[in-house]
């Protein structure tokens, strides 16, 4: 682009600092237009400024409306973890009670409430259908010959599952069960326990051997009574 002096109007060549006619200074000129061009920048980083004011209101509003959605959702977060919490609960304590009394003592838990309590039905609960047929109430007087101050406890000291493999085997062999129970046994184990008689401030303890198997899904004591 052409360049004029500002005094006389003479065309200026390409990198001149002053006039070859009137020799005015070019600076003038060239200070006029810095002049012009920074006062362009500036209302460039005006508008610019202004933008960025906007951006940074408007991160501000959207962050503002954002942080609300996180709380709301938080509380959905929460109204779903208690129940489910609930749950966990009360799945560890039936488990740890499921561990702390499996299916196959309940047969014994039985036989011993039977004995405390003198009840020929809870005895009759302990044992499969075959042999509970011939508990009948005469024989109440019979297994229950002891006076009524006393206690009978059965702990289970040791355990011992019976192969499935050997367990019809086992049972008619070693334990002299009858052939029809053996056969529907689907599981079984033998139970080492100490029987304990408290009786008249003493106490007597015996080791004993219970035999249960697993007979229509219910378990049941089948030798050692």
């Amino acid at each position: 682009m052409a360049k004029f002096c500002s005094k006389c109007g003479n065309e200026l060549k390409e990198g001149a600092r002053f006039c070859s006619v009137c020799g005015n200074p070019v600076k003038q000129v060239q200070s006029a237009q810095s002049e012009a061009t920074a006062g362009t920048n500036e209302e460039r980083q005006g508008v610019s400024s202004q933008q960025q004011g906007f951006t940074a209101q408007d991160m501000q509003y959207q962050q503002m409306a954002g942080s609300a959605a996180p709380v709301k959702k938080n509380k959905n977060l929460w109204l779903l973890a208690i129940p489910a919490a609930l749950l966990v609960i009360l799945l560890v304590i039936f488990g740890i009670k499921a561990v702390l009394s499996p299916a196959y003592l309940k047969p014994v838990k039985y036989m011993e409430k039977a004995f405390n309590k003198q009840d020929i039905d809870l005895m009759k609960k302990a044992v499969p259908d075959e042999y509970a047929e011939w508990m009948t109430d005469d024989i109440v007087d019979y297994m229950f010959d002891l006076d009524s101050d006393y206690k009978i406890t059965i702990k289970v000291t040791d355990k011992e599952k019976i192969a499935k493999k050997d367990l019809e085997e086992t049972l008619i062999d070693d334990y002299y069960v009858l052939d029809s129970i053996a056969e529907d046994a689907k599981a079984g184990y033998i139970l080492e326990a100490e029987a304990t008689l408290k009786q008249d401030g003493e106490k007597d303890t015996q080791d004993i051997t219970l035999v249960v198997v697993k007979v229509d899904g219910k378990w049941v004591i089948v030798s050692g009574l």
